[in-house]
């Protein structure tokens, strides 16, 4: 048989049918998935709800960004990887939040999701404030899904009230809560969402925990004590690090391109690993009067969404 003979019973990569690149698509990993998507309109079509879901144990990755900059570095961290991306929407742009690939910012008066990897964007109703200063927010689902709320935390000016403010799927305006008084002691570090009791939960910077309740709109303070600790009380349904970027990163910051005079604002997550959900905080690392540059960073799960041009929140 000739070799051309041979060649023609065996059909082109471009040529298979679309459910067989469908699901082809959805067992990609992200690197893989965007490489896909690039190889031409039939792969990009057949890819449009594949995902890149995490594999179990999936170790998240790491966004660095200057203020006044689209240029940024992504870090695998499992592999030991980095990746250089312009992303203009994280010029100026303050990141609140972080869940399973799709991150909350504040930019320009305006808080939006964006999916830094497919650069999809959506858009949220007006925020009543203009500025944002040692906020703090969750959000329970990724955005396209019809059961998503958001809450954002913050001080009120320099006492030492907070307010809360939050929003569902669907909703034009933001509900205002006002946090009673002595509730929380010092600075918020982290904020996640607990499905099973539909409540958000405020962790500040040393042992205290706020809960809000969904349904019932009702607060619950709480003292996290240590787990050798005797203690009758409810379990944290999550684990949670307060330092994870400095446990693991900040030694290897020669790689990441960071300055002498640069500091680290991270913006923490919440994920799953191994079944078992867990919260990284926020953290400042290395700010002294020495370092008066900052490089912002975000933990992202490596995840691709795509939203429609006419989806709306």
């Amino acid at each position: 048989m000739e070799m051309n003979e041979v060649l023609d019973q065996f059909r082109p990569w471009a040529d298979l049918p679309i459910d067989i690149l469908f699901s082809i698509a959805n067992r990609l990993t992200l690197i893989e998935l965007l490489s896909f998507r690039g190889t031409c309109k039939d792969f990009r079509c057949a890819s449009f709800s594949a995902s890149a879901k995490n594999k179990p144990g999936q170790i998240p990755w790491l966004i660095f960004h200057k203020p006044n900059s689209p240029e940024c570095l992504i870090y695998n961290k499992l592999d030991s990887k980095s990746y250089k991306r312009n992303i203009q929407e994280l010029e100026g742009a303050i990141c609140l939040a972080s869940y399973q690939g799709w991150l909350l910012l504040f930019k320009n008066e305006s808080v939006f999701f964006f999916s830094p990897f497919s650069l999809a964007k959506i858009t949220l109703p007006n925020f009543p404030h203009q500025e944002i200063e040692g906020h703090v927010a969750s959000f329970s689902d990724i955005p396209t899904s019809p059961h998503c709320i958001v809450s954002i935390l913050n001080r009120i000016n320099d006492s030492d009230d907070f307010e809360l403010h939050v929003i569902s799927k669907g909703q034009s305006v933001w509900t205002h809560y006002n946090v009673e008084k002595g509730r929380l002691r010092s600075n918020v570090a982290g904020a996640t969402f607990d499905h099973k009791t539909q409540t958000f939960h405020y962790l500040d910077d040393k042992k205290y925990l706020l809960t809000f309740s969904v349904n019932e709109k009702k607060w619950k303070p709480f003292t996290i004590v240590k787990a050798e600790e005797k203690f009758d009380g409810p379990c944290l349904p999550y684990l949670y690090s307060r330092t994870e970027f400095f446990d693991t990163i900040e030694k290897k910051r020669d790689e990441f391109d960071l300055e002498d005079d640069e500091y680290v604002a991270v913006c923490g997550l919440t994920f799953e690993k191994y079944g078992c959900p867990k919260v990284y905080l926020n953290e400042v690392v290395d700010a002294s009067p020495t370092k008066n540059r900052m490089r912002r960073a975000v933990w992202i799960q490596p995840r691709f969404f795509e939203a429609g041009p006419n989806h709306h929140w």
